[in-house]
């Protein structure tokens, strides 16, 4: 008998039936009409060449054949509602799964340690993999499912992403503790422009606007030294009259041993919105909706 000639539709009826040896309440579990049940019970006679039950005064008794089919059925059944149609529940607590994230520099050096710390207390035997952010092309990562979630400011990303709002980040201006700037004299756009400046130009696009704010009162930096990542900016500080803007919560990190300070800035800078997103592919799975809620409860607003 050729499998793609069976209407699997009918292995349900035989299943209530058999369970219910009644014909009316089969049909009432199955939301299906008395006739309809009846046309589906003839047509499994005929599909295993076998009368299946026989009406008596205690309603239908299966036959020999009906009794033998009546374990494997229900176990088939079984497995396609646990394996197919209900999606496998995530248990943290036993839950062995590696998630790949991706963040910038700045996010892994703030961000990931309280994602890392969370997922340990819930999930001991999940673990994380980091991806950096340098010529990664995200939105093909995320479809790809090399990613799970990717966290930070990528407003290049495609809108067929999900994607879930953080928090927004501000910037401030960073020197080391004995610099002229620290003493706390008021800074203003010239005094700025004219101050040796560390310059990181990441997806904040930040730097663009210092520019642009800058070249509408006729001023621009002439003194810089363009860098690759944020986390090159302390030693810098520290050995130089250099001044650095960054991230506001990189530079709570970076002032808490003391040796740099914190200035007000001279010009209005947007704020940058930190998200996390995830491709629709895996928007129900268990696993990632978990993870998520973990990035929520430790990052989110």
């Amino acid at each position: 008998m050729d499998i793609r000639t069976i209407d699997l539709n009918l292995l349900p009826v035989l299943d209530a039936l058999l369970r219910q040896r009644s014909a009316t309440l089969a049909a009432r579990e199955l939301d299906m009409s008395q006739s309809a049940l009846s046309a589906a019970l003839a047509r499994l006679r005929k599909l295993l060449d076998d009368d299946l039950f026989v009406r008596t005064g205690r309603g239908l008794l299966p036959t020999a054949r009906a009794s033998a089919l009546a374990e494997p059925v229900a176990a088939i059944l079984a497995q396609v509602r646990e394996q197919v149609l209900r999606a496998g529940a995530f248990e943290p607590a036993t839950a062995q799964r590696n998630f790949q994230l991706l963040l910038s520099d700045v996010g892994a050096y703030v961000l990931l340690p309280r994602i890392v710390r969370a997922v340990r207390q819930l999930a001991p035997q999940v673990s994380l993999t980091l991806h950096p952010l340098g010529g990664t092309d995200i939105a093909a990562e995320l479809t790809d499912g090399r990613i799970d979630l990717a966290i930070g400011h990528y407003p290049a990303l495609p809108d067929t992403l999900f994607q879930r709002r953080l928090f927004d980040r501000h910037f401030v201006g960073l020197v080391r503790r004995g610099h002229p700037l620290a003493s706390g004299s008021r800074l203003n756009l010239r005094r700025f422009a004219a101050t040796p400046q560390l310059v990181v130009r990441l997806t904040s696009g930040i730097q663009i606007h210092i520019d642009e704010g800058l070249a509408q009162h006729g001023l621009s930096r002439a003194d810089t030294l363009e860098l690759p990542s944020y986390l090159m900016v302390p030693p810098l500080l520290e050995a130089t009259d250099y001044l650095a803007v960054v991230p506001g919560q990189l530079a709570d990190a970076f002032v808490a041993d003391g040796r740099l300070a914190v200035v007000d800035l001279p010009l209005p800078l947007p704020e940058s919105t930190i998200r996390m997103h995830w491709h629709r592919r895996f928007h129900e799975d268990p696993g990632n909706v978990w993870l998520r809620g973990v990035v929520v409860a430790e990052l989110g607003l």
